[in-house]
């Protein structure tokens, strides 16, 4: 496409007035303000070029008017005249001014053909080094919560949502997405979130948070859904495989309880100052109760998932402070759980509640509908009291202590091993049962070995007294089918030994004759 006027972003030097460029659009900022008292304003939009370069656009104040709707996401325009100047954090960027002139190119770049990434695997992320050292990710999207407003410690407001992503090993990390990027990728990935979708990152940084690794979006990102790329084809295998949400979470929850710090609800009650605060831990604990079994969810406003108050057809939101908020109904589930005599009672919510449950919380209203105790899902909760389970915990202050209880959300579950104690009590069980029928067996054989001889000697006696013989052994036959056939059989061969042994002691007495007198 490049011609002898056009010219490409590789080849600009700072405080050169350029020919032409022809630039693709991949993402438009939202119009900021900076500066003292927030008097200057700033728009940014990031463009690539047909060799794959990227590169930021800037406009300042009242050009921001001039340029304003013009640039539209993933089309070409020609840009001819801007100033550039080396900033960063992409060194070299372009400024729009009064004397540019931009114009839809005739011919548009395939950005998805062209758009190259240096992906790094989430285990090497460093949250020192990749703090001021931006990077490339790919993950798959695992959760998407609603859009916020927060404030800057200046005071501006600010959009950020959050969304989870994780790699085929499992690993997960929550991505916070600022300003525009919350509220347009935002949308199409809340969209998408029930398939799953896969998402590239450029230039994003890290930072911890509660001892695990959290990422972020600058002004230089971008951000692309389902792309070719090969690492985005390798995780699309990888869920193919792995495609059910319960499946997922799971995985994901395992993973982060691995990489967590172990300890046990005593020393979380009585040794706390020994433990490091603001920082995840995971302890082991048995479920001895299930304490809200009748209503273990709620409707919440999708702002900020608090309960709402119903008052006919209002639905407020005292949080937002909002009288009409739209709401989702959402799990929590209230155990009381105990590590030997210490206890515990732990709030589960949405993916951890729904790994508890074993369904997502609509699943759970639908079989609850007509009558919840001919659920499965409800008659679960209570099959799962003393079944022992691992929980994960951010050790903070919402993690209180009362009357020597411990009162706190665990964010990820695992149950320990439920396949393997099932096969242990199985195999327990078989075992039983083949030592019993064995015993019986041999019982049988040694009370057959003797009727067999009985037999033979009331057999021999009644045929000299001319009387009914007894079937030969041919003629006899025992079956082990099923344990009360064996039974039965054991019984009768009992009897008839028996009678046998009482047939062969009884002998014919002639009865004497009386003497009459001559």
């Amino acid at each position: 496409m490049a011609s002898n006027s056009t010219i490409t972003i590789r080849t600009l030097r700072d405080n050169q007035q350029p020919g032409t460029l022809h630039l693709t659009v991949l993402r438009v900022a939202d119009e900021i303000a900076c500066g003292t008292n927030f008097s200057k304003r700033i728009k940014k939009i990031i463009m690539i070029d047909e060799e794959g370069a990227r590169i930021g656009v800037l406009i300042f104040n009242d050009d921001i008017q001039h340029f304003n709707d013009l640039f539209i996401r993933n089309k070409t325009y020609a840009i001819s005249n801007p100033h550039v100047q080396n900033n960063n954090p992409l060194q070299i960027e372009l400024v729009l001014n009064k004397y540019t002139t931009v114009n839809e190119a005739s011919e548009q770049i395939n950005v998805d053909n062209i758009i190259v990434y240096e992906f790094l695997k989430l285990q090497l992320i460093d949250p020192i080094i990749h703090n001021t050292e931006a990077i490339d990710i790919c993950g798959i999207v695992i959760k998407v919560r609603e859009k916020k407003t927060t404030r800057t410690a200046r005071g501006a407001t600010k959009y950020v949502r959050e969304i989870t992503i994780m790699d085929s090993e499992s690993r997960s990390v929550v991505v916070s997405l600022w300003e525009d990027m919350a509220t347009n990728d935002g949308n199409d990935l809340q969209l998408l979130a029930n398939e799953y979708p896969i998402i590239s990152i450029g230039h994003v940084t890290a930072k911890k948070y509660l001892g695990e690794l959290q990422l972020q979006t600058t002004m230089a990102s971008i951000i692309q859904i389902n792309s070719g790329h090969e690492e985005v084809e390798h995780l699309r295998s990888w869920l193919h495989q792995n495609n059910d949400p319960l499946k997922i979470h799971e995985l994901a929850m395992r993973r982060r309880i691995k990489e967590a710090k172990e300890t046990t609800l005593h020393d979380l009650i009585h040794n706390r100052a020994s433990l490091c605060e603001d920082n995840y831990y995971f302890f082991e604990a048995i479920v001895d109760k299930v304490e809200n079994k009748s209503y273990i969810w709620y409707d919440s406003c999708i702002i900020c998932n608090s309960s709402i108050s119903k008052n006919g057809d209002i639905m407020a939101c005292r949080k937002c402070n909002n009288d009409h908020v739209e709401t989702t109904p959402r799990y929590r589930l209230l155990l009381n759980v105990m590590q030997g005599n210490v206890r515990a009672f732990i709030t589960l919510f949405e993916e951890a509640a729904m790994l508890y449950v074993g369904c997502p919380v609509n699943e759970y209203l639908i079989s609850t509908e007509q009558d919840e105790t001919k659920s499965k899902y409800y008659k679960g909760l209570s099959l799962q009291t003393t079944t022992k389970f691992r929980f994960l915990i951010p050790l903070n202050k919402k993690a209180t202590i009362i009357n020597a209880q411990l009162n706190v959300v665990a964010e990820a579950i695992e149950k320990l091993n439920p396949r393997k104690e099932m096969d242990i009590k199985n195999e327990t069980k078989v075992a039983k049962i083949k030592k019993v029928r064995k015993k019986i067996s041999k019982s049988i054989e040694d009370n057959d070995e003797n009727l067999m001889t009985t037999l033979d000697k009331k057999t021999t006696t009644m045929k000299l007294r001319k009387k009914k013989t007894i079937p030969n052994d041919e003629e006899i036959s025992i079956s082990s089918e099923n344990d009360e056939t064996i039974h039965k059989l054991f019984k009768k061969a009992r009897k008839t030994s028996k009678e046998a042994k009482a047939g062969s002691s009884t002998r014919a007495v002639k009865p004497k004759k009386e003497k009459t007198c001559c």
